[in-house]
């Protein structure tokens, strides 16, 4: 038997926070709400020691608000899946949640089915929001004029072409490198632990079985260069000869 998706609610409305604790406690044993909060403090906490698939976020935050904190949760915690709830339906806050790295998007109104539909699909790792940009020409005009315009890619800007995170798009440059976890978690400060989880990420948002194919399938779409993979394999060998103090 399946294990229940487990979800994490963050929401400032204490209504609305109990309707959505509800209608997942109703829907049989496929979610597991492991997490309500209503604070930004209370969302970092219970990522880190929850571990939830999936997080509910809503925009109508205090203190922070739900698209910046969207964004860094997924910095963060790479392995949960993000569905942004908009105050309202408008291309902006679609516009928002594509930026945010989100796996999906929709509107306060939102049925049952529908929610627990997106929850489902985002749990497996699709990008939902990519079809939801498709209903919105307007919003697809405007990333593509912003993607065009910029001279540096973006990966939350174009998340709907690319779906990794800066992050993630970092360690698959050292992935191409040949370097090992440990080493991408040295020259990037971080533990060979989170470099993993980002790596399991990447996986699975490519849906490919290994850290090579990931590599060819960005270089495919064009994420990575291969001027770029020499010029850090360059890097990387001369970095290793000065350690061995042959260079």
């Amino acid at each position: 038997m399946a294990q229940p998706i487990r979800i994490m609610i963050v929401e400032r409305e204490t209504l609305y926070r109990r309707g959505l604790e509800s209608a997942f406690a109703s829907a049989d044993d496929r979610f597991d709400v492991v997490s309500v909060v209503s604070t930004v403090e209370d969302t970092y906490r219970d990522a880190e020691q929850q571990s939830p698939d999936v997080a509910l976020v809503s925009t109508t935050l205090e203190g922070s608000p739900g698209l910046a904190l969207a964004t860094e949760i997924r910095r963060r915690y790479p392995a949960i899946n993000t569905i942004i709830i908009g105050a309202m339906d408008s291309d902006d806050e679609l516009f928002g949640a594509i930026r945010a790295g989100a796996s999906a998007w929709c509107s306060r109104d939102v049925s049952e089915d529908e929610l627990f539909a997106l929850v489902e699909r985002s749990a497996q790792g699709e990008f939902v929001i990519n079809e939801q940009l498709l209903s919105k020409p307007s919003v697809a005009a405007r990333i593509l004029d912003q993607f065009r315009s910029t001279t540096t890619t973006d990966p939350r800007l174009s998340s709907a072409f690319m779906p990794l995170t800066d992050r993630e798009l970092e360690i698959l440059g050292k992935i191409s490198e040949g370097m090992t976890n440990a080493e991408i978690g040295t020259a990037l400060g971080i533990s060979a632990q989170t470099v993993k989880n980002h790596v399991t990420s990447i996986l699975r948002k490519l849906a490919v079985n290994d850290r090579t194919q990931a590599v060819v399938t960005a270089l495919k779409h064009g994420w990575l260069s291969i001027p770029e993979i020499e010029d850090h394999r360059t890097a990387h060998a001369a970095a290793a000869e000065r350690a061995d103090g042959t260079g």
